[in-house]
């Protein structure tokens, strides 16, 4: 039992922001043109607890982050922005992005590219707005 926590542990590295970046990074950068820059969102959860959150969207939709969040994003109607999404809590930081995307009054963001790191429900949960919003999503797994 100790050993396969072990193992476990060993094998799952700690989400980063370093690490965040580094993924986005190897999944847009072969997109990027020169002189774009990559962005980094580093979505912490609620609280100085490691837990997950128990309502990602409830909690979410009081976050700060939305409405800078929100003020960003617009930008992409006119401009190519690169984003590096992700935190510790993989569906509170999907909750954070999906709520400021939704917030967004443009009805199509075509120069946004998002490289979502965390789990692949989660993804999901996005994809259908950044489709709808002609953005483009990446999903990278946050573990090798």
């Amino acid at each position: 039992m100790a050993l396969a926590a072990l193992l476990t542990a060993c094998a799952a590295p700690t989400l980063t922001p370093e690490r965040v970046g580094q993924l986005a990074y190897a999944a847009l950068g072969p997109e990027m043109q020169m002189g774009e820059q990559l962005t980094l969102v580093w979505i912490e959860a609620p609280g100085a607890t490691a837990q997950p959150v128990a309502n990602a969207a409830a909690e979410a939709a009081r976050s700060p982050m939305v409405p800078e969040l929100t003020a960003a994003l617009s930008r992409a109607a006119r401009e190519p922005i690169n984003l590096a999404v992700g935190g510790p809590d993989s569906a509170y930081a999907a909750q954070v992005f999906l709520q400021a995307l939704r917030a967004v009054p443009q009805p199509e963001l075509p120069g946004l590219r998002v490289a979502f790191v965390g789990q692949r429900a989660d993804a999901a949960q996005l994809a259908p707005v950044m489709a709808a919003k002609r953005a483009a999503l990446h999903f990278e797994p946050p573990s090798d």
